[in-house]
């Protein structure tokens, strides 16, 4: 019998912080390129703001939009739209970019 995944950090941020994250949540052409200024936003504003809850916000964002960045297309498709979803309801990002356990149709490959 397996536990059930723990639920969701709830984070707290500046609307600043908020805005910084919501401009990249959307796809792109050129996610290699986007998600890595994603990274470099999110390192820029944990750099200068004085907001502890600021700066751990956007380094949980920042390791999504890493994760997000080296993704193949198929893979990066399904963590975009649970990474939104974290988004919507301010939950951390971290739990969406832990593996998620085989289903029941791979486990009998």
């Amino acid at each position: 019998m397996t536990s059930a995944p723990p639920s969701p950090e709830l984070l707290t941020a500046s609307a600043r912080a908020h805005q910084v994250v919501a401009q990249f949540l959307v796809p792109t052409d050129s996610p290699f390129k986007e998600y890595l200024r994603a990274t470099d936003y999110c390192t820029a504003v944990m750099l200068y703001t004085e907001l502890a809850a600021d700066r751990k916000y956007l380094a949980h964002w920042r390791a999504a939009f890493a994760a997000l960045m080296v993704s193949s297309g198929t893979e990066r498709s399904r963590l975009l739209t649970r990474l939104r979803a974290d988004f919507k309801h301010d939950r951390s990002p971290l739990s969406s970019l832990e593996p998620r356990p085989p289903s029941s149709a791979t486990k009998n490959l």
